[in-house]
């Protein structure tokens, strides 16, 4: 598992042009990189590219040797799908259906769903309903154009657990939907991080790896947080999970992003060969 391929999430890369970010995952020892749509207006843009500003980027793929494996579309956090107000989840429909064609555009295999409802919104009995009928729309074009969708579970409670987004695959019971667990939220949300991992055989086409600890998501450095990470790489050991790992990092200075994405891929690849000579 150690000397396996790794990705680095694109906001762990110093910001600049595409050949430059792809060249500085594969400086660091990565072997892909997940694309992120967020919700600023920068990057809900990039749904907007040329077919040309799509060809070079793709071109750029081809000169690094650095695929965009995965997309991150985080952007339904400000758009809920789950919103009750019926011009957000147009808003919402539309960013899902433009992001399956940016993905088949670029080869991205996977797009990544955040179970967030309709986060800046009131709670409301209605909104997951809401979620999953738009879910249903935005996967039948997904599934036209090859593309896999697969939700995460997130830092709040509307999908907080490997087992709630279980639940949902088996809903939409749809093979182009599956899972892309987040290992540092099971953390936050003080779960059996070790136990929930186990779920994710046979379901899960990716998973994040970050630290964290309870009420606290991001930026935790890895070893600092709660994730039993030495469990947690020998669970995917006995399960045999054989999918793309991501390392999910925020880097704020662009002077070292590049050291420190390193330091933190050699850290995971000898966590888990201690972890696993440990185990046998």
């Amino acid at each position: 598992m150690a000397d396996r391929p790794f990705g680095i999430y694109e906001k762990a890369l110093a910001p600049g042009p595409w050949l430059g970010m792809l060249e500085q995952a594969r400086d660091a020892g990565f072997q892909f990189v997940e694309m992120s749509l967020d919700e600023s207006a920068d990057r809900l843009a990039r749904l907007a590219w040329s077919a040309e500003t799509r060809r070079r980027l793709v071109a750029d793929i081809q000169e690094t040797g650095i695929p965009i494996y995965s997309i991150c579309l985080s952007a339904h956090r400000r758009f809920g799908l789950g919103s009750a107000d019926p011009q957000v989840r147009t808003e919402a429909a539309r960013i899902l259906h433009d992001a399956v064609d940016l993905a088949a555009d670029l080869g991205v295999r996977v797009i990544q769903i955040a179970g967030y409802f309709a986060y800046y919104e009131p709670e409301s009995p209605d909104a997951r309903s809401r979620y999953v009928d738009g879910l249903r729309v935005g996967l039948a074009h997904a599934a036209e154009r090859g593309v896999m969708l697969a939700v995460e579970n997130i830092d709040t409670v509307d999908m907080a657990s490997v087992s709630d987004c279980l639940t949902l695959r088996d809903e939409l019971d749809n093979p182009w939907f599956q899972i892309y667990p987040d290992i540092g939220n099971l953390a936050v949300h003080s779960l059996g991080v070790a136990a929930q991992t186990a779920l994710v055989k046979g379901a899960a086409v990716g998973l994040h790896l970050k630290d964290a600890r309870a009420g606290e998501p991001r930026r935790v450095p890895f070893g600092e947080g709660t994730v039993p990470f030495p469990a947690v790489f020998q669970t995917l050991n006995q399960i045999r999970y054989d999918g793309p790992l991501t390392l999910e990092m925020w880097n704020d200075d662009p002077t070292t992003a590049t050291q420190i994405a390193t330091d933190a891929l050699r850290w995971i690849r000898q966590t888990i060969s201690d972890a696993l000579a440990s185990a046998s």
